[in-house]
């Protein structure tokens, strides 16, 4: 038995047949009994192959290491080749990590994918999970060889330096990924074949031997939409393998890849193009990247492909190791709105809207759901229609109970709000009223401008229709007579769901039944958005995603006016007292009686804009609404 003195406790470690064994994060002390350090230590640890250590194998002093150190520790990894598959997890935070030198201190394995069923991901010999963590003068290797991909680093932690650190494999060697993670290579080695450097993380390579061993791809970034930098390459040297002549400098894994060198020093292995797309042509709008100052035969700024980039002397300033770790990003996310959550905008509602019109018009009385009876009306409340991947749209369905003969024509119904306000329980009061009178009417969710800009709620309202349609049996549901009713945006939106009956670019499926509808009710609803008399300004803008000047093409296109055909449907228009919410209203009426297309206008004088929620219009307005079906169905 030989005791062994370290720094922080007494350790034994035990000989047995002459091999040594793990000591699986045990300690042995002098009286022979056992300790459990799993999780505990919190001071400098020794790992040494020899003995001499309080560790033999890295793993265990991985296991014995506190979570969340209150202060930072050093792992001092003596020399000696550690065949270790290693894993550090996000517990694991504020430490050190020391080699004596790369070619002394060797962390290796040879797993690949194919070996035991396992995939790129799996192959690792050093996978970091944990942030605030330093790795200085050390080797990190994958001996597989040319088996396929097989990963030395796989790094996802934030906050990560590697510095004189060597990197060694074939295919993929090392995995810098992790959307938000930042990673700072100082003065090291990085050799391979094939997307050797490749993933999403932000990170910034200085004073780094880049070494192609084959003809292939150096970098393959994933970066994020959302990220500010990908790959940055400052002061490096671009070396390549005897007989290795054609190498890119990188190729996009995903459409958004930015990968940048500054100041690099490139061999004449370097292709003059640069750059490689994949055979995704389409990636030449989204990717970014760029050089400056590139010197040695492979620096071709004349040569490069067209939609790469050589930056301006301005431009390269901002590549500082301050501003690219700065941690800026695009608040939005994949799906198109803020990280953390998209904003709910709630001003608009029943209340709000009767505090806001009770002054100017003291007579009036709000319609609540809870006041329609539902004698001889079934309902099903929200059901999903569609499924975003982040959340799913909900709608809301009435329906004659009563057994008729034949099935029931159909009204699909959309608040308004503004486009970016307004909940679908506000158009529940009259989806119910219209059930009575022997409809099956649906109150439909849609994507706000907050949420997502146009054309995504003309998608959604499209979709719930085509959803209804699908459902026909369940309700009773006439599927070649299905109207499309809306109020104040609702009723923009669905005058432009009816005038765009079949086109594609509306639609985000070809699957399940058709979107069509057979008539449109416009509820104060603007048919123009750039007309004399409309007065649409910011609102408008936040939901089209620019104003006017900026993009008119789709001020028009999202124009109801501008999309009257030979296939437009009848529509009823139910106007206040107020020209702007019927802004195209008469131009648009022109065109559909020179097409022999049926249109009626019933306006209440005297009214607020929305008085489809209040008494005396409510009753008037459900009759109208009525009497306008009946007409067009029969």
């Amino acid at each position: 038995m030989k005791i062994i003195k370290t720094g922080f406790t007494l350790f034994t470690l035990m000989i047995l047949a002459g091999s040594a064994i793990a000591q699986h994060v045990h300690s042995y002390p002098q009286d022979g009994k056992i300790k459990d350090l799993k999780g505990k230590v919190q001071q400098d640890i020794v790992v040494a192959k020899d003995g001499s250590g309080d560790f033999l194998y890295i793993q265990d002093a991985l296991e014995a290491i506190r979570v969340y150190l209150p202060k930072p520790i050093t792992v001092y990894i003596k020399e000696g080749v550690y065949k270790e598959k290693l894993e550090i997890p996000g517990t694991i935070t504020n430490v050190t990590f020391k080699g004596d030198g790369p070619e002394k201190t060797i962390i290796t394995f040879d797993d690949h994918t194919g070996k035991n069923y396992m995939d790129t991901f799996d192959s690792h010999t050093l996978m970091v999970w944990g942030n605030s963590l330093t790795f200085k003068d050390m080797t990190i290797q994958n001996t597989a060889g040319s088996e396929g991909q097989a990963v030395a680093l796989h790094a996802e932690g934030d906050r990560l330096v590697f510095e004189n650190c060597h990197f060694k494999g074939d295919q993929d060697t090392m995995f810098a990924s992790g959307e938000n993670s930042r990673q700072y290579y100082k003065n090291c080695y990085i050799e391979g074949t094939t997307d050797f450097i490749f993933g999403s993380a932000t990170a910034l390579f200085e004073n780094c031997q880049i070494h192609s061993k084959s003809n292939s791809y150096i970098t393959a970034a994933s970066t994020p939409n959302w990220v500010e930098h990908g790959y940055v390459f400052k002061d490096c040297k671009l070396t390549a393998a005897e007989g290795v002549d054609q190498v890119f400098l990188g190729r996009p894994w995903r459409d958004y890849a930015q990968t940048v060198f500054i100041n690099c020093e490139m061999g004449d292995h370097i292709v003059s193009e640069g750059w490689n797309d994949w055979g995704r042509p389409q990636t030449h709008e989204t990717t970014f990247y760029a050089e400056y100052q590139s010197q040695g035969p492979g620096a071709n700024a004349a040569e490069r492909v067209e939609w790469s980039h050589q930056l301006t002397e301005e431009e390269a300033k901002d590549y500082t190791v301050q501003k690219i770790f700065k941690g800026e990003t695009n608040p939005v996310n994949g799906y198109g709105f803020p990280w953390y959550g998209y904003e709910k905008d709630s001003s608009f509602n029943l209340e709000s809207a009767y505090q806001h019109n009770k002054k100017d018009f003291p007579h009036i009385k709000p319609v609540h759901p809870s006041s329609i009876s539902m004698k001889g009306i079934g309902e099903k409340r929200e059901l999903a229609y569609k499924d975003l991947g982040y959340r799913e749209l909900k709608i809301d369905v009435f329906y004659p109970t009563s057994k008729p003969k034949k099935p029931k024509p159909g009204i699909v119904m959309v608040h308004g709000g503004g486009w970016r306000s307004g909940n679908k329980i506000m158009q529940v009061p009259m989806a119910k009223a219209l059930a009575g009178e022997g409809y099956v009417t649906a109150a439909v969710e849609y994507r706000l401008s907050l949420e997502a800009p146009y054309p995504a709620g003309v998608q959604d309202v499209k979709d719930a229709i085509k959803w209804l349609k699908a459902h026909a049996a369940e309700f009773n549901l006439d599927t070649a007579k299905v109207a499309v009713s809306g109020s104040s945006a609702g009723g923009q939106l669905a005058a432009l769901v009816g005038f765009t009956n079949g086109k594609e670019m509306y639609e985000s499926s070809k699957e399940g039944p058709s979107s069509d509808v057979q008539a449109v009710i416009d509820m104060d609803g603007v048919l123009a958005f750039h007309h004399p008399e409309s007065a649409e300004g910011e609102v408008a803008s936040q939901w089209l995603g620019g104003t006017y000047e900026e993009i008119p093409e789709i001020w028009d296109e999202a124009s109801a006016l501008h999309q009257v055909s030979p296939n437009a449907v009848p529509i009823l228009y139910i106007n206040s007292q107020y020209p702007r919410f019927h802004a195209g209203r008469d131009d648009m009426i022109d065109k559909l009686d020179a097409m022999g297309i049926y249109s009626e206008v019933h306006t209440f004088p005297g009214t607020p804009h929305p008085f489809w929620l209040f008494e005396p219009w409510f009753k008037p307005t459900v009759k109208q609404v009525d009497k306008f079906l009946d007409r067009v169905f029969k």
